[in-house]
């Protein structure tokens, strides 16, 4: 069998595959009927700086882009550059993982998730400006939108690490074997 693709591959396929898939359901289902302060939470945001970090900026990049793609499928607004914007974040993360140590891979993700979710912040800006231009007041949308979406992602980006930390239970136990790669 090809080196570069093997069981233990399609075990990363299928466990990521599946956790951006339940990701992008929780993201349009569930945090838009828990808005805190009308903020809905981006926990996809969480799940991408995890692989990111732990997994390596390829793995992060397409967990990424199909978690994007998934949640525009799922998502209301039809397409947008959400599967750009957690493919960058992938990318970005799984660089700043390679430069971490090993013991100091939670500390870089505990200090990345509050710049990924003033990035993600900004894109909702960007998205209010493009969607609703000559109608803002930058003001209200600051203080009642994008500062309660700041702060409700940043710490919901926890609990998602667990669930992560979670669906990532096979891929280790089958590299403790070593039977798969």
């Amino acid at each position: 069998m090809n080196k570069r693709f093997s069981l233990g591959s399609v075990l990363d396929i299928a466990v990521y595959g599946i956790l951006a898939a339940i990701m992008a359901v929780l993201q349009t289902t569930l945090m838009h009927r828990i808005p805190v302060y009308g903020a809905i939470a981006d926990i996809v945001i969480g799940a991408v700086c995890c692989i990111g970090i732990y997994r390596g900026e390829n793995t992060a990049a397409a967990f990424g882009l199909f978690a994007g793609l998934c949640v525009d499928a799922l998502g209301t607004t039809g397409v947008s550059l959400l599967p750009l914007f957690y493919t960058l974040t992938g990318y970005v993360c799984g660089r700043i993982g390679t430069n971490a140590r090993e013991g100091a891979r939670f500390t870089a993700y505990l200090i990345t998730v509050p710049f990924l979710c003033l990035a993600r912040t900004l894109f909702s800006l960007l998205n209010h400006i493009i969607n609703y231009f000559g109608d803002i007041d930058f003001g209200i949308l600051f203080l009642y939108i994008l500062l309660p979406e700041l702060l409700y992602t940043a710490v919901v980006c926890i609990p998602v690490f667990i669930i992560v930390k979670f669906f990532e239970i096979p891929v280790i136990i089958a590299r403790k074997r070593g039977g798969l790669y």
